[in-house]
């Protein structure tokens, strides 16, 4: 299990890094940033992602005792 939870980190920390020299270069490239945030916000309703994420830790939290947000 451990080896397994290792692999998962890995591709995490790999996807990671590759999103961040995506937007590196998407800014040495001069991206226009509010056409991209525009985009995205007219796909996503990113406020109801961030109620439900809060409301699925908060449910969490509960169980284990813990406050994370």
């Amino acid at each position: 299990m451990k080896k397994a939870w290792s692999v998962v980190f890995a591709l995490a920390l790999l996807l990671i890094a590759l999103g961040g020299v995506v937007f590196g270069l998407s800014l040495i490239m001069d991206a226009d940033l509010v056409r991209v945030a525009d985009a995205v916000f007219a796909r996503y309703d990113l406020a109801k992602v961030i109620v439900a994420v809060r409301e699925a830790f908060g449910g969490l939290t509960a169980v284990f005792g813990v406050s994370i947000l």
